[in-house]
């Protein structure tokens, strides 16, 4: 997957046209839909589930290695979406972390 850096151009986000490109088995894109524990049946893997959602730390990360989780999978309630965006922001701070230093990945 190639992403592309960005930075603010006035008050609006602009790419760079510097980027970065990570090697990926796959790439899943959230659409906001319910989430379904069972959809994760016949993965190979068990992950973690606590009340039904996937168990996550305060970084997003699941209890496969690797792997992070956040949205209506981890958390559920009438404003979502404020949620899932700042839990979006964590993980992907944690991932960045984990690809660019010596890390728990």
């Amino acid at each position: 997957i190639e992403l592309e850096y960005t930075a603010l151009n006035g008050d609006k986000l602009a790419g760079t046209g510097e980027t970065l490109t990570l090697t990926a088995d796959q790439v899943f894109k959230a659409i906001g839909q319910s989430f379904v524990p069972t959809a994760l049946n016949g993965s190979g893997a068990s992950i973690d589930l606590e009340a039904g959602r996937i168990k996550v730390d305060a970084e997003g990360r699941t209890s496969l290695d690797r792997v992070w989780a956040g949205g209506d999978c981890i958390f559920g309630g009438d404003d979502l979406t404020v949620s899932a965006v700042a839990q979006g922001r964590d993980a992907a701070e944690s991932i960045n972390r984990a690809l660019t230093s010596n890390g728990r990945a």
